[in-house]
């Protein structure tokens, strides 16, 4: 794709049909749209850029992603259509990227405070209206309401509490924050977006004081509080339609288009156009050209889905990761606005290669893309260690029974033991557990830098401590952990990779009675046939705050697990990086991830740390790895269970 953008068969479509169709009565409206951006501000590989070691460096980056905006956006003007820009959240990710930002932009906006690289981009592009993702709120409401406040944009939520905290409260009266706003068409017609937050906000984010409305309670399962949701936004659209709008765009992050499709758009009326944001859903035509690698989710562009009024409502999306810009064109009436056509969307990969390739928009490459690059590059530079072995940390992706993609959202993966490990190590204590969700990405064989400890633990949470957690406890919080665990690969951010115990489960058997047997590294069996066993010792637990407050809905508290209240501890990256270093002497790894201790994990090989019945092809191997552990031998096994793995 070239500076002037091929123009595509329905781009082309509404031009001709322009030319020919006599006294206008209607006017065009191209949508072009981004989400989840998440920070990935240099590639599409995340922290190299154009680096023959990696293809993928050749696509994505925000610089390209805008050189392809603005020529879809040249192009449909040239068309006679008004064009409006629209973000459905997540627009950055804790990390290095993110840090850049604040390392080099403290007092850098006009008001000699906090600026964001991310922040610059987004002003830069010039989008119209933005919807809060959960991963605003991931360094706490201050952080959410500066970024927004200085993204450039107005950031929309129909469902968010923004009378919370006073720099909310400042936002919402001047209008950069609102449940929707109004934009204009060239032909004077009244365009409302209206914005749509996760209900899980409070389970897989940090929003502090910022609670939710619209119907929500802590006490609803996930469709519960969808359900409930939508009479609220039903009402903000009915107070936009009053207020004049022809038409209505929803911008919605729930995490899953399955739940715009089976749930929000079947529930409402007189919604033309939903963007769903947060479930990374790659949505494409058959003959959409892909990013190399990737592969559409979701085959149909736009996908009509029919509202409660049987009316078709086009859905689509927009991959993550300043990878994609789609495109959707309508045309509407010339004096009501109404949505009478949809005329076709189109998805453009973002290039810097191929006959496709674009140059970067020079402004963010010189604002954005290289003082990024440069901090990224330092903590590149910084190595710490090497892995003899891959270390799988994808989210994982189901399939059928027993074979699906692993990662570490449904399986026990190396990578998963390795945090775990680390989360252990640095708290001093018995076991550990870590949530799938906080894992972001892989690491590869070679040198291990302080930038891939970033890369892989990207927030700021911090290493929590238990004293002291019995058998029964534990069971409550590993039978949370597996709750939506399948057969078939069900990812979900809750399963937790864990350290110094080994958990068999049976995804065949109901959610709260799932776990079949808990035994420790030291052969102290917590739970067996499904049963806890009386008198076990009590022992000592490390996870992150994130989890130990009830992130993604964890019951610590329920449980009555107390934590110590640590007037000082360090972040999981941190303990990563310190797991990684330490001496062997002093239960670290020296340097050195080795293959014959952190081998590939198998969820099929009965001996791993984490076991599901319903596809371990020898469950009562279960019975003999309980012999094992009683004589102290569990831990050895598993060592040569991963040498012979690798």
């Amino acid at each position: 794709m070239n500076a002037t953008l091929v123009v595509r068969k329905h781009t082309l479509a509404i031009l001709i049909s322009s030319l020919f169709a006599g006294p206008a009565l209607a006017e065009g409206l191209t949508l072009l749209h981004v989400g989840d951006q998440e920070s990935w501000l240099l590639s599409a590989q995340g922290n190299l850029r154009d680096n023959a070691s990696q293809a993928v460096s050749f696509y994505g980056g925000v610089d390209r992603l805008a050189s392809v905006m603005f020529a879809a956006e040249s192009a449909a003007e040239l068309a006679g259509n008004t064009v409006f820009k629209l973000n459905a959240g997540d627009a950055f990710l804790p990390g290095p990227r993110l840090n850049a930002s604040f390392a080099n932009l403290g007092s850098a906006y006009i008001d000699g405070g906090q600026d964001f690289y991310d922040a610059i981009a987004m002003r830069h592009i010039g989008f119209d209206a933005a919807v809060f993702g959960n991963h605003e709120f991931d360094l706490g409401p201050d952080v959410a309401a500066r970024f927004a406040q200085v993204s450039g944009t107005t950031y929309l939520s129909s469902n968010l509490n923004f009378s919370a905290t006073p720099a909310f409260a400042s936002l919402a009266a001047t209008g950069t924050v609102a449940p929707y706003t109004l934009l204009s068409t060239n032909g004077g017609n009244k365009v409302a977006v209206v914005g749509v937050t996760t209900p899980r906000l409070p389970n897989i984010s940090s929003p502090g004081a910022v609670n939710l409305t619209g119907g929500w309670s802590a006490g609803n399962t996930e469709t519960q509080n969808l359900q409930a949701l939508v009479p609220f936004v039903q009402q903000q659209i009915d107070a936009a339609r009053a207020e004049g709008a022809g038409s209505v765009i929803v911008i919605s992050h729930l995490q899953n288009a399955a739940n715009e499709r089976d749930v929000l758009i079947p529930g409402l009326r007189g919604v033309d156009v939903v963007l769903s944001g947060g479930g990374h859903e790659l949505m494409a035509d058959a003959d959409d050209v892909l990013i190399p690698n990737d592969v559409r989710a979701i085959t149909g562009l736009p996908q009509m889905i029919a509202d409660a009024d049987g009316k078709g409502v086009a859905m689509v999306t927009s991959n993550f990761g300043n990878r994609y810009v789609g495109e959707l064109n309508l045309t509407l009436h010339d004096t009501t606005g109404v949505v009478t056509a949809i005329n076709g969307a189109n998805l453009y990969r973002v290039s810097g290669a191929q006959t496709d390739a674009v140059v970067g928009d020079s402004f963010l490459k010189t604002a954005v893309v290289d003082p990024v690059q440069m901090y990224v590059n330092d903590l590149n530079a910084t190595v710490i260690g090497t892995s003899d072995v891959f270390l799988n940390g994808a989210r994982g992706a189901a399939g059928t029974p027993g074979s699906f993609q692993a990662g570490v959202r449904n399986a026990e993966t190396n990578l998963g033991n390795l945090v775990a490990d680390a989360m252990r190590h640095a708290g001093g204590t018995d076991i550990a557990i870590q949530n799938g969700g906080g894992i972001r990405t892989s690491i590869s064989v070679g040198n291990v830098s302080v930038g891939n400890t970033f890369d892989v633990l990207p927030f700021t949470n911090l290493v929590d401590v238990a004293p002291s957690v019995d058998a029964e406890q534990l069971k409550t919080i590993m039978e949370h952990s597996v709750a939506n665990a399948s057969a078939s690969g069900s990812a979900d951010g809750r399963f937790a990779q864990v350290s110094g115990m080994r958990v068999v489960y049976d995804t065949t058997r109901a959610s709260g009675d799932r776990i079949v047997s808990i035994v420790l590294d030291d052969g102290t069996v917590l739970v067996q046939n499904g049963e806890v066993v009386e008198g076990a010792r009590s022992f000592s637990l490390t996870t992150i705050d994130f989890t130990a407050n009830g992130g993604d809905g964890y019951p610590f508290a329920a449980a009555g697990i107390e934590f110590e209240n640590a007037v000082s501890s360090i972040t999981y990256q941190q303990a990563l990086q310190e797991y990684i270093t330490d001496a062997i002497s002093e239960g670290g790894l020296g340097g050195v991830i080795s293959a014959s201790r952190y081998g590939v994990a198998d969820p099929l090989d009965p001996a791993g740390r984490l076991v599901d019945l319903a596809i371990s092809p020898v469950p009562e191997a279960d019975t003999w790895a309980m012999l094992l552990a009683g004589l102290g031998l569990l831990g050895v096994f598993a060592r040569r269970r991963n040498a012979v793995a690798v």
